[in-house]
C-alpha cells in the first residue's frame, strides 16, 4: 500500500486500494465459501442413505471452511486492522457469550437437539439435589454397620416372572404373556414413581422388589438398588473413577446394565471395574479391573472410546466379559479380548481373542450343537469356545468409528443375523462346523437395514428394528425390507407377544403391531420431556420400567389396572 503526503497536515495517510484490488480479494473469500458448499454437497451425496456420516458431515466441512475464512479475513480481506481484528474479537465475544448463557444438547444422529439456558439446572444438579434427600447409605457404611448387628437380610432368590438383565431372561427383548394392555385412549399407562437418577446408558434388572442399575453421580461410577414399588434407594455401591468416559454428546457415565445371578449381582462400569455384590445389600464380594487384567502387568487394556459397555454375561460358573484385545491397527495384542471370571471367587479362568472391543454385550447360543459365546468386536462377530476361550469363527463386519453394538439373532436353522450401522447393514451368517473346522459364510447382506446401537426382534420370519432411527421390517429369508415408517430416532424396542413396544429418542413410548404389512401405530405416549432416551426398557409384570440419562420412571401397563 502506497503513501501519500496530505495536503492539510504533515502526516502520511495510506492509500485505499483500489476498487478492482478489493474485488479480487474478495473473490478469495467466496471462493472458499464455493469450495465449502461444493465438497458439502459432495458429502451430502455420497452419505444420502446415512444419518449419522450424513449429519457428521457439515463438521468435517465447515469448521474447516470458517477457519479458512478467518485467516482469509485477518490478513488478506484488505480492511483496516481496526476492522479485522475487530470483527474478529466481536465474533468471539458472542460465541464465548452464547454459551456462557446456553448449552447444546445433541441426539444419536450428532445433530443439537435443543438450546437449553444455563440458568435451568441441569440433570446432574437436579440428581444431585434429589440423592441429597435420599436415606440409604453406602455399601462401604453397610459393611461398617454390619460389624455391630448379628442379623443380615436374606439372601435375594429370583422368582418366574423376574427380569435378571440385559434385555430381559433370554437377552432378546422379547416378553410373552407380557400382561401389556393396549388401549392407551381410555386407560393409559399409570406412574407409579418416578425420580432423578445419575448420568448412564444401562437398564434395568428386576428381581423380587428390587430393581438395580447403574449411574454416574459426580467422580463416582455407583450400582444402585431402587425399591421397585415405590423407587425408593435400598443401597448403592460406589466405584471412584480416576477418568469418566465422556463424549460430546453421550455425557460421561457407565453403559452397561446390572446381571443378577444366584443372590448376586454383578456389574461392569465404562472404565473397566467388574464388581460382584451382594444383591440383598450391595456388600461388595469381590472385584477387579478387566483391562488391567487384559494387559501385560504394567500397561492395561485399552477401551473403546466410548468406554466398555457390554453387559456381564453369567453362563454355568463364569462371568464373560468383553476388555477387547486391541483399541487401534497397530497396537499390542495381548490375546485377551474376551475375559471369563469364576463367578463366585472372581478369579480368571480364561482369556482370548485380539480382535478390538466395541459396544456389545456377549450372547451364548447352541449352535451345531455346540454351545458358543457370541461377541460383537469393533471388526466383526467372533465365536468363542465356553471351555477355553478359543476362537472357533469369525465373520468381518466393520464401520469406520468400529461401532458393532447390537446382538446377533440365531434363526432355527443356527444361521444368524447381525447388523451395524454408519451406513454398513446386515447380514445372514451360515455358520458350518465340519471335522471341528468351524467357518461363517454370508447367505446375504442388505444394507437397508443399518442398526446402530439398536437391537432388533425376530417374529415369525420378520425382523423389526431401528434402521438408522426409523422403524423397519425385513423377511429374514432374502434380507428384503418389507416395510418402513415412522422416524424414532436411536430409541430401542421391546417384542411383547404380537406388538413392538418401542421407546423414541425424544421419550415417546409407541405400540406398533408386528406384522409383515404396514401397519399403524396403536398408542402413543410421552413419557419423558427432558433428556434422550437410548436406554433398553424392562417389562416387569405388567410394569415398565424405563429410564434416561437424567431419570427414570416406572409405569403400570398391565392388562388390568391396580385395583380394577
Amino acid at each position: 500500500m502506497s503513501i501519500q503526503q496530505s495536503a492539510d497536515s504533515s502526516l502520511p495517510v495510506p492509500i485505499q486500494p483500489s476498487t478492482a484490488a478489493l474485488r479480487g480479494r474478495w473473490m478469495w473469500g467466496l471462493g472458499i465459501l464455493m469450495i465449502a458448499c461444493v465438497a458439502q454437497a459432495v458429502l451430502w451425496t455420497l452419505w444420502w442413505d446415512d444419518p449419522t456420516h450424513f449429519n457428521m458431515s457439515i463438521l468435517f466441512v465447515w469448521p474447516a471452511a470458517l477457519f479458512a475464512l478467518t485467516i482469509w479475513w485477518i490478513f488478506f480481506s484488505g480492511w483496516s486492522w481496526v476492522i479485522r481484528l475487530g470483527s474478529v474479537a466481536s465474533v468471539a465475544a458472542m460465541v464465548v457469550g452464547f454459551f456462557c448463557v446456553y448449552r447444546l444438547e445433541w441426539d444419536g444422529g450428532m445433530v443439537p437437539r435443543r438450546v437449553v439456558s444455563r440458568s435451568i439446572p441441569s440433570a446432574e444438579d437436579v440428581a444431585r439435589k434429589f440423592l441429597k434427600n435420599q436415606p440409604a447409605v453406602t455399601t462401604e457404611q453397610a459393611a461398617s454397620n454390619e460389624e455391630t448387628t448379628t442379623a443380615s437380610p436374606p439372601p435375594l432368590v429370583a422368582v418366574e416372572g423376574d427380569w435378571p438383565g440385559f434385555r430381559g431372561p433370554r437377552r432378546d427383548g422379547i416378553v410373552q404373556g407380557g400382561s401389556l394392555r393396549r388401549d392407551w385412549e381410555t386407560a393409559p399407562p399409570r406412574e407409579i414413581w418416578r425420580h432423578p437418577v445419575g448420568r448412564a446408558w444401562s437398564s434395568f434388572a428386576v428381581v423380587g422388589t428390587y430393581a438395580f442399575t447403574q449411574e454416574q453421580r459426580d467422580e463416582n461410577e455407583c450400582v444402585v438398588a431402587y425399591d421397585f414399588d415405590n423407587g425408593s434407594q435400598l443401597w448403592v455401591h460406589e466405584d471412584k473413577t480416576i477418568l469418566a468416559i465422556v463424549d460430546a454428546n453421550g455425557g460421561s457415565g457407565p453403559h452397561a446394565t446390572p446381571q443378577y445371578d444366584d443372590g448376586l449381582i454383578y456389574s461392569l462400569g465404562g472404565t473397566g471395574i467388574l464388581n460382584c455384590l451382594e444383591a440383598a445389600t450391595g456388600k461388595p464380594v469381590w472385584s477387579t479391573n478387566i483391562l488391567e487384567d487384559a494387559g501385560d502387568g504394567k500397561v492395561p487394556g485399552k477401551p473403546p472410546e466410548w468406554g466398555i459397555s457390554g453387559s456381564p454375561l453369567i453362563v454355568d460358573n463364569l462371568v464373560i466379559v468383553i476388555p477387547g484385545g486391541t483399541a487401534k491397527e497397530g497396537e499390542i495384542a495381548y490375546d485377551k479380548g474376551v475375559a471369563a471370571y469364576d463367578k463366585r471367587s472372581g478369579q480368571l479362568v480364561w482369556s482370548h481373542g485380539k480382535h478390538p472391543a466395541s459396544y456389545g454385550s456377549p450372547t451364548t447360543e447352541t449352535i451345531g450343537g455346540t454351545r458358543q459365546v457370541l461377541v460383537p468386536n469393533g471388526n466383526g462377530l467372533s465365536s468363542h469356545s465356553l471351555e477355553n476361550g478359543q476362537e472357533m469363527w469369525f465373520f468381518p463386519l466393520e464401520n469406520g468409528p468400529r461401532v458393532n453394538s447390537t446382538s446377533p439373532w440365531k434363526l432355527e436353522d443356527d444361521s444368524l443375523i447381525f447388523g451395524t450401522g454408519y451406513g454398513i447393514g446386515t447380514a445372514r451368517i451360515d455358520i458350518s462346523g465340519i471335522g471341528g473346522e468351524w467357518k461363517a459364510k454370508q447367505r446375504w447382506f442388505s444394507n437397508r437395514f443399518r442398526p446402530k446401537f439398536n437391537d432388533f426382534v425376530v417374529l415369525d420370519g420378520y425382523l423389526y428394528g431401528l434402521d438408522d432411527g426409523r422403524l423397519a421390517c425385513l423377511d429374514v429369508k432374502n434380507g428384503v425390507i418389507k416395510w418402513q415408517s415412522g422416524r424414532y430416532g436411536y430409541g430401542q424396542l421391546l417384542l411383547v407377544d404380537d406388538v413392538l413396544l418401542i421407546i423414541s429418542e425424544d421419550g415417546d413410548l409407541l405400540l406398533v403391531p408386528a406384522v409383515p404389512k404396514k401397519s399403524e401405530v396403536l398408542a402413543t405416549f410421552k413419557l419423558f420431556n427432558t433428556g434422550f432416551c437410548w436406554n433398553h426398557l424392562a417389562l416387569v409384570r405388567g410394569r415398565l420400567l424405563a429410564r434416561n440419562a437424567n431419570e427414570a420412571v416406572c409405569l403400570d401397563v398391565s392388562l388390568q389396572k391396580e385395583g380394577g
